[in-house]
This record gives C-alpha cells, sequence and structure tokens, in this order.
C-alpha cells in the first residue's frame, strides 16, 4: 500500500514470529495480577548441618569508592555476607561480627573460627 516500500506482509509476520508481540502496546493494556507468596524458610538440610556444622569465617574489610564494607565468607559452605560500616572502630566491627554470628547460629550452624587479617588485632 506504501508506494516504493520493500516490506512485504511476510517480512512483518516473520519479524513477529522473531520477536514476539510489541511490548509496549502489551503493557500498556495489561494490569498487574497478585503474585503467589513465597514461602521462606531458615531452615537446612540435615545432611549440610551434620557434615559442616562448625564453621570457619574469614572477614575483611573492603572500601568501594571509601565506603568500608565488612565482608565475609565461610570456608566449606561458602555463604557470604557484606555489610556497610560507617568506621573501622572497634565497637562497630564487633557489632558487625556479632550479627554475623547470629546469622549463622539461628539456622543452626556454630562459628568456631574466625580468619581476619592484622587490622582486627585489636579486637582479638
Amino acid at each position: 500500500m506504501i508506494s516504493n516500500c520493500n516490506i512485504m506482509r511476510q517480512d512483518i509476520l516473520m519479524a513477529e514470529e522473531i520477536f514476539g508481540p510489541n511490548l509496549g502496546s502489551v503493557k500498556g493494556r495489561t494490569t498487574r495480577r497478585p503474585t503467589k507468596h513465597v514461602n521462606i524458610t531458615s531452615k537446612v538440610l540435615e545432611e549440610i548441618l551434620n557434615k559442616y556444622r562448625d564453621v570457619r569465617l574469614a572477614i575483611d574489610i573492603i572500601a568501594i569508592n571509601k565506603i568500608p564494607f565488612m565482608v565475609s565468607m565461610s570456608r566449606n559452605i561458602h555463604f557470604g555476607t557484606a555489610e556497610l560500616i560507617r568506621d573501622k572502630t572497634k565497637w562497630i566491627l564487633m557489632t558487625s561480627i556479632q550479627q554475623i554470628m547470629w546469622a549463622y547460629h539461628a539456622r543452626g550452624f556454630h562459628v568456631r573460627n574466625i580468619i581476619a587479617d592484622w587490622g582486627f588485632e585489636c579486637k582479638k
């Protein structure tokens, strides 16, 4: 219907097949449906608890754009945490370590060792 247009009806049908429907028009006409609630349980499988109940934790402080974070990683289960900290005072670091330990304890693990560099020597 448009003069000097080399796009055929077949081309449009193939494009719809490849790329799917026009999402802009679909988003404007559809309403949001409520989603099902996600049931989150904090229970850990007994096999994992029996094998890795005692946790060895490695912690360090990193800075991203001069913003300090306390990061931790457990040796065997490879569960990592990262927490924004205001500064590197003893009180702040001890509170952060306690929160990490509580997260493990709430799931049935026991933090036995904490491996850190010399920056944590005063917190020993």
